[in-house]
Formats: structure tokens, C-alpha cells, sequence
């Protein structure tokens, strides 16, 4: 059971999950989970009436666009630990039963000295070909080449296993130390593995380079992940292309009604909904468009290496005299030929590195998972947005670049006073808080900012609304404590240089009030990481799947 969650919390979350449904509202345990410990951090009443008003609060109307966008964020994050935590176990597991045989070598080792000579030999039959060989193919993850449906993988496997480690040799392994005989079997595992993935190559070769690799070999876990790559990469810029083009919308109309409408009007509001869950979808995307293309050239270039350390091998034995190459499935060093100090590293190597191949195949089935999982979410609501609003948005930021050119702001809007935020700051008090607050106003640009990026000023003042700071706009930052800060414009960006300690507060009670922000702005910082560990999805998972 996951300690993270006690049986209150979990009762807590099913409840609200029961009461949603007969509002005839579907709702994931793992976000009302979710739900209920973001309400807890805003200082709602952990009573007898929490559940109610837990779930009162999902099915209000003001509500349940910063729910479906919590849902949507939850989803992401859900399935991400789930996968990786079902990759790890089996990582983990195969792990554990090659730490096994590792144990059983050790311990025969430790009591081969006492043995007698039968005693001896006996061990060595049965370590050689049951325990040393198991361990290579669990160790190496050619685990197929022990069961009965891959007869040439089997063969192949143990004939490189011969060649490497011959049954003569075992007397002498288990007379060594225990680190360097831990030491040895790791490297044996490799370079066995090495020797497959070379002689997959010197087929491939044979038949003109472009074929598949054949039946029993080592699979080439490369070209498929280079494929779904490139597919998943095109996808997802159109994706990222599309949701960042109704972002840039939502900000033209929402600068614009700003200057007209209250705080808490209600299609402010709405419009400001809209974007946030725009905001978190194209944040969600952009992570995994960064995830595939830092998984793309790590797999090619773990592929250029696997490629040259078989060249490598080749050029060897290629340049070797009285050598007869490699057969049957091993590299064969005969009288005159390679040396074994010269091609096992080689071949460690090219073992260890499709073994990270393995991996990184792995790792994308994450990516992939997330983003299917994410076309669910690509159109989930009908948008406030309408020609009209969109037409005069456009109008009036156009009039307000050309009379003042291409960093001019529509105008300042109507922003939030209640009590939670900072008072706005007005001429002359401004330059006088400047001059004290110890900030510093700096030009755009800056490509490390808090908050992921976004408007601090517009988050606390305008009802939690996720602007981007500027790149290109003169005194948009602001560095404060050796921290960064960007902002839309210059004027939020001098509201908050002039009181910034109380700005980082306002932030901090802004995220409380709207948790679907914490995965939006990423916040760092000690202090925050404290005050929302409960909000780590993977924990809630694992404590609702029990």
C-alpha cells in the first residue's frame, strides 16, 4: 500500500468519485484524488462535510473547466507513471532474478576451495551450462534463448557463450574475488550480447544491407523507433501548431474585453478558462514534442555506436591473419588471431550500448501512450471564442501596433484587487518602491524564466489567466533574488519589481486556489515543493489502485 495515502484519503476520493456519478458526472478516481488534496492545500475544512464540498465544487458550472483541464493534466500524468512504473518493475524484476544466479556463483565460489576434486567437477557442469549461461541470457535480456520457441537463438546465444567463457575456464572464475567475479559476470553478459548483435550485422550485410534482420536474431530495436518517431514528430508539431494558434487568439480578445469588463465577468472568466486549458494541452504536447526529439538523437546516436564498434570488430578480424571469423554464432580468436583484450572490450561495448537501445524503446512506448491518450483532449469543450470578439480583438491590436509600433500592449486592463494580491501600484509611488523593492527590470528575451514562463502579473491579478512573457519586448523581466521573471509588458512587469516579495506570495496563494496551474508554471523553489507533494499523480496512483 502506497504510505503516502492513508485510508481517509482514499475513502475521501472514492466517495467524491460516487457523488459526481449520480450528478451524473464521470470522474477518474486518480483525479479526484487529485482534487481532494489540491482543496485541502487551499485550507478547505478536512470535516465531515469535506466530501460534499469536494464534490459540490466539481459540479458547479464555474468549475468544471478547471476540473477538465486538472482531468486532462492527471491523464498525462497518470499514464506516464503507470507505464514507467510497469517498465521499471520489469527492469526490476529481471534485475532480481540475474542478482539470483549471481548469488549462487558467489556462494559456490565461497565454498569451492573446501570441495573435493568430484565435487568440483560436478559444480562445474551444472554451473557452467544452468547457472552461468541462464545468467547471461537473463542478464543480457535474451531471455528468449531459454525457452523452447527460439531453437537459433538458443544455439547462437550458447555458442558465442562458449566462445567467450568455455567450460574449462569455470575452475579458475570461481577461484577469483567476489567483486571481481560480480565484476566479470556483468562484462561476460555484454560481450555475449556484443557478439549477437555483430553477427545480426554481418547478416544484414550478406544480404545487401537494407533487409530485415532475420528470424532468431537479436531485433534491431532502431529503425522502428526512428519510424514512430518521425511519425510522432509530425503529429505532434501539427498538434502544438494548432493549439498555440487559438492560444495567441484567446490572448488578442481576452487584451481587448480586459479594457471593457470587470474581473469577474463572466465571459472573462470563461474566456480565461478556455486558454488555461489550452495553455495545459499545448504544455503537455511541447514536453513530449522535447521528449521524442531528445529520444531521437539519443537512439541515433546509440546507434552510430552500436554501427562502429561492429565495424570496428569486423576491421579486426578482417586485418587478423589465420583467423576464421566468427561462426556460429561466436567470435572465434584462433592462433595468430584477435586478441581477447583487443575485441571483448569492443564488443562490451556494443552489448552495453543495445542494451541502452532496449531501453530507449521502452521509453517511447510513454510518449506514445501520452499522446494517443491525448487526442481525447484535443477538442474538449465548445469555445467562447466568435468571430465578433476575434475580428475586434484583431482590429484593435492592429490600430494599437501601428500608432505605437510592434510591442505596443492594447491598453492596461481591469485587474484583480481582492485580498489575496498585492494592491496595484500608481505614479509617483512607483519609481519610489522601484528604487527600494531591490529588483531589477531587464529586457525580454530571457529564455530561463519562473513559472514556466508566464505572466506573474497577469496570474495573480487577472484570475490565474497563463499569458506568456514576452521574448522580443523591452523591460519585460525582472530578476529579483537571483530568479528571473517574465513578463507580457511593461507595465506588469513594473507592478511587480515595485513589491515583488508580495507578488511570489500572491503566486503562491493563486496556485492554492487553482491547482490546475501547478502543471502549467512548474514551480520551483523549496518552498512550493513543500507545500504541494501530494499533488505527485504517480503517488495518488499508486494509493487508489489498491
Amino acid at each position: 500500500r502506497d504510505a503516502t495515502m492513508d485510508d481517509r484519503s482514499r475513502e475521501t476520493a472514492v466517495d467524491v468519485v460516487r457523488r459526481c456519478r449520480e450528478a451524473c458526472i464521470k470522474l477518474d478516481p486518480v483525479l479526484a484524488a487529485y482534487h481532494c488534496a489540491a482543496l485541502r492545500y487551499q485550507g478547505v475544512p478536512w470535516d465531515d462535510a469535506f466530501t460534499q464540498t469536494a464534490a459540490e465544487r466539481i459540479v458547479a458550472p464555474r468549475s468544471r473547466l478547471a476540473v477538465d483541464t486538472m482531468a486532462m493534466q492527471v491523464a498525462a500524468d497518470e499514464i506516464r507513471a503507470t507505464i514507467t512504473a510497469a517498465i521499471a518493475a520489469d527492469r526490476r524484476d529481471r534485475e532480481e532474478r540475474a542478482a539470483a544466479y549471481e548469488r549462487e556463483v558467489l556462494t559456490v565460489a565461497a565454498s569451492f576451495p573446501r570441495m573435493t576434486q568430484r565435487e568440483q567437477a560436478d559444480f562445474m557442469e551444472h554451473m557452467w551450462k544452468n547457472v552461468f549461461f541462464r545468467y547471461v541470457c537473463v542478464k543480457g535480456g535474451m531471455e528468449s534463448a531459454l525457452g523452447i520457441n527460439d531453437e537459433v537463438g538458443r544455439e547462437e546465444t550458447f555458442a558465442a557463450f562458449k566462445s567467450v567463457f568455455p567450460k574449462h575456464e569455470t575452475t579458475r572464475f570461481l577461484t577469483q574475488m567476489a567483486p571481481e567475479i560480480s565484476a566479470q559476470l556483468r562484462e561476460l553478459a555484454s560481450i555475449v550480447l556484443g557478439i549477437r548483435v555483430f553477427n545480426r550485422r554481418l547478416e544484414e550485410l550478406s544480404r545487401g544491407g537494407n533487409e530485415p534482420s532475420p528470424s532468431g536474431a537479436v531485433p534491431d530495436p532502431a529503425p522502428g523507433y526512428l519510424n514512430l518517431g518521425a511519425k510522432m514528430r509530425e503529429d505532434l508539431a501539427g498538434r502544438a501548431h494548432s493549439a498555440a494558434r487559438l492560444c495567441a487568439q484567446y490572448r488578442c480578445v481576452l487584451s481587448h474585453q480586459a479594457l471593457r469588463r470587470d474581473p469577474g465577468d463572466e465571459l472573462l472568466e470563461r474566456l480565461a478558462d478556455e486558454n488555461n486549458n489550452r495553455v495545459a494541452y499545448w504544455s503537455i504536447i511541447r514536453a513530449l514534442i522535447e521528449d521524442n526529439a531528445e529520444g531521437i538523437e539519443r537512439v541515433d546516436d546509440l546507434a552510430r555506436r552500436v554501427h562502429d564498434g561492429c565495424e570496428e570488430v569486423r576491421a579486426l578480424i578482417e586485418d587478423a591473419e589465420g583467423i576464421d571469423g566468427v561462426q556460429s554464432g561466436g567470435v572465434q580468436s584462433q592462433s595468430g588471431g584477435v586478441r581477447r583484450d583487443a575485441l571483448y572490450p569492443i564488443l562490451e561495448s556494443v552489448g552495453a550500448n543495445h542494451s541502452a537501445l532496449e531501453d530507449e524503446a521502452a521509453a517511447q512506448e510513454v510518449i506514445h501512450a501520452v499522446s494517443a491518450r491525448m487526442t481525447d483532449f484535443s477538442k474538449p469543450f465548445e469555445t467562447s471564442l466568435t468571430n465578433e470578439l476575434l475580428h475586434e480583438g484583431i482590429r484593435v491590436e492592429k490600430m494599437a501596433k501601428e500608432r505605437y509600433g510592434p510591442h505596443a500592449v492594447v491598453g492596461v486592463p481591469k485587474i484583480d484587487e481582492s485580498k489575496d494580491v498585492p494592491k496595484t501600484v500608481v505614479e509617483p509611488h512607483l519609481s519610489r518602491k522601484l528604487s527600494e523593492s531591490g529588483a531589477e527590470i531587464t529586457h525580454g528575451g530571457v529564455t530561463t524564466l519562473e513559472y514556466g514562463g508566464y505572466d506573474v502579473f497577469a496570474l495573480c491579478k487577472r484570475r490565474g489567466l497563463a499569458l506568456p512573457a514576452s521574448m522580443t519586448a523591452p523591460d519585460t523581466a525582472v530578476v529579483f533574488q537571483g530568479k528571473t521573471y517574465g513578463f507580457a509588458d511593461e507595465y506588469g512587469a513594473k507592478q511587480f519589481a515595485s513589491q515583488p516579495e508580495k507578488y511570489v506570495r500572491a503566486m503562491h496563494a493563486t496556485l492554492f486556489r487553482m491547482p490546475e496551474l501547478v502543471r502549467i508554471t512548474h514551480p520551483s523553489g523549496e518552498a512550493t515543493a513543500r507545500a504541494f507533494p501530494n499533488l505527485d499523480v504517480a503517488k495518488l496512483a499508486a494509493g487508489m489502485s489498491v
